[in-house]
């Protein structure tokens, strides 16, 4: 009987030692997160492809080769200690501008931000053609307070591909 009181102590001592350990490590666990809002213009070029695109393109007399002008607004959340940034994204361009048009789509892109600026996101498009998705990879270079994106985007939807260079800056608003 007492052999089986030690092995039954020792058997609950050592299904306990792991719960008091994360109960005492949970505060330094639990990262302390940074949140961050800002926002800028931007700029660069669409080209846009696919027959669904290049019939509207023709109807409209307009080149597949566009300028895009716009505004960006953007959350990032991220730990404290470092770490990549959870970052969520508005994107609302004027395409074609340079022809005499002005075609606007809004993108919402839900994506991360590692430390060295590397980037990419995804999420929804929505333009007078309809619904599209929106993928974006880039890099993010710090000047200072000021925050300058360099991005491929890449926009697909039922007959249409456009395809994207943007570059702007964002400026830190909270």
């Amino acid at each position: 009987m007492k052999r089986t009181m030690t092995i039954l102590t020792l058997l609950l001592t050592g299904a306990t030692l792991p719960a008091v350990a994360q109960q005492q490590s949970a505060p330094d666990s639990v990262p302390v997160m940074q949140e961050r809002e800002q926002d800028g213009p931007r700029m660069g070029f669409t080209y846009v492809s696919g027959p669904k695109a290049e019939a509207k393109l023709q109807e409209y007399h307009l080149t597949p080769l566009m300028s895009v002008f716009g505004w960006h607004f953007e959350q990032l959340v991220r730990p404290q200690t470092g770490g990549p940034s959870f970052v969520i994204q508005e994107v609302f361009l004027v395409a074609g501008v340079d022809q005499g048009t002005a075609i606007p789509s809004g993108s919402l892109l839900l994506g991360i931000r590692f430390p060295h600026g590397f980037e990419f996101g995804m999420g929804p498009n929505i333009t007078p053609l309809g619904p599209a998705m929106a993928v974006g990879i880039g890099k993010s270079l710090r000047y200072g307070g000021v925050t300058i994106p360099i991005n491929l985007a890449i926009v697909r939807s039922d007959g249409a591909l456009r395809t994207s260079i943007l570059v702007g800056y964002a400026i830190r608003r909270s």
